[in-house]
């Protein structure tokens, strides 16, 4: 009996160390596959936020009045950005991407791309399977950027009030999302509201736009960049932009030496230099820089031909 119970007791432990043992390798199977899974959409959400920004590209406009597009995934999906001023020289952008994987759950987002040549306007997460933008050239006299807005089939912008060049602009850019209801229309999305109006989201004066209780400061098509942009994402790309209109303004500053040479006369020089050394503390700062601006483009638009500093035709 004795012997019996050793040889029970043998056999019970073996069972035991077996099924411990099994069990241990296949824990370590599921979690290198997961693993390995991971590492692999990782992967796949990296290289498709690097896609995005070579889809950017494309969109240069030039002179061009601007230009939109689009671009469609099978699953639902996030784009993450960020924006940063003090990155040498002109600040940059990251962006990430995921999708989801299974219901509602979201993978965990690739790393993040780099992108130092482009000002993204949009808000700091846009999600859903579609992503519509559009470009529009800005100019602070000289063409200094190609503004970038962005958003996804999520979110719908009802414009009230708003006036003929904004639809017309709008329009003929065939952007989807976009509304311009009347008194007899409703329109169920993100409320924009000119010329005052009620229950508003966003706010749009004459120099300055109201989103989330901050005002953020226009010109032209800075308006629209206002409208599409999360606050912190709009006055981090207007310190930007001010850091390349400094730098092409050094340029043309030195361009400005050649036409002396060349019998031209520009009077300029000086209130270029005066705009250069404007700091730009928020986008209420770009009012006064604009005087500034208007200034020196004045004089240079009287140039006589050949001695015009920048042409924008």
């Amino acid at each position: 009996m004795k012997r019996a119970n050793k040889k029970g007791i043998e056999m019970t432990f073996n069972w035991i160390f077996a099924i411990l043992a099994g069990g241990f390798i296949l824990f370590l199977a599921i979690y290198g596959a997961s693993k390995l899974i991971r590492t692999g959409e990782q992967t796949v959400y990296t290289e498709t936020a690097a896609t995005l920004t070579s889809l950017f590209d494309p969109l240069e406009t030039g002179l061009a009045s601007g230009k939109a597009s689009e671009i469609s995934f099978k699953k639902k999906s996030k784009v993450y950005f960020t924006c940063q001023e003090l990155y040498e020289p002109f600040g940059r952008h990251t962006i990430s991407f995921t999708e989801q994987t299974f219901g509602d759950t979201y993978g965990e987002k690739g790393q993040e791309i780099s992108v130092k040549d482009k000002y993204i306007f949009s808000e700091n997460v846009i999600e859903g399977k579609t992503f519509y933008y559009f470009t529009k050239p800005y100019f602070m006299s000289y063409k200094v950027a190609d503004l970038l807005m962005m958003y996804s089939d999520e979110q719908v912008f009802c414009l009230y009030n708003a006036p003929e060049d904004v639809q017309d602009t709008l329009e003929g850019l065939n952007l989807k999302n976009i509304y311009f209801p009347n008194s007899t229309t409703s329109c169920q999305g993100t409320r924009v509201c000119f010329a005052g109006g009620r229950n508003c989201d966003i706010t749009v004066a004459n120099d300055y736009v109201l989103k989330q209780g901050k005002k953020l400061y226009y010109t032209d098509d800075l308006l629209y960049a206002a409208v599409f942009s999360s606050p912190e994402m709009y006055e981090c790309n207007i310190q930007r932009i001010k850091k390349r209109f400094d730098s092409l303004g050094s340029i043309y500053l030195e361009k400005i030496k050649i036409l002396e040479r060349e019998n031209c006369q520009p009077t300029l020089g000086s209130e270029l230099s005066i705009a250069i050394g404007t700091n730009i503390q928020s986008s209420k700062d770009l009012l006064i820089l604009f005087e500034q601006i208007d200034n020196f483009d004045s004089i240079n638009q009287r140039a006589k031909d050949g001695c015009k500093l920048y042409y924008n035709t």
